[in-house]
């Protein structure tokens, strides 16, 4: 796959990984977490900006990969 399609497919994945993260942590946190104390949501909200690293890392490196390397 050519360099520049294969980072257009890696945008548009981060993309919705990003999107689908986003409105995942925002439910989770609205439902289950209710309405405790301002420094539980701080903390869950900051483990789950920093989770979809782990997910996103793959993508880059698919991004990152040149044509003649090995998948």
């Amino acid at each position: 796959m050519h360099i520049r399609y294969r980072r257009l497919v890696g945008v548009f994945a981060l993309v919705a990984l990003f999107l689908v993260w986003g409105f995942l942590a925002l439910g989770v946190g609205y439902f289950l977490l209710g309405a405790p104390d301002w420094w539980v949501r701080m903390l869950y909200y900051a483990i789950a900006g920093a989770g979809w690293l782990p997910f996103a890392m793959p993508i880059v490196s698919f991004m990152s990969r040149r044509r003649d390397e090995p998948a």
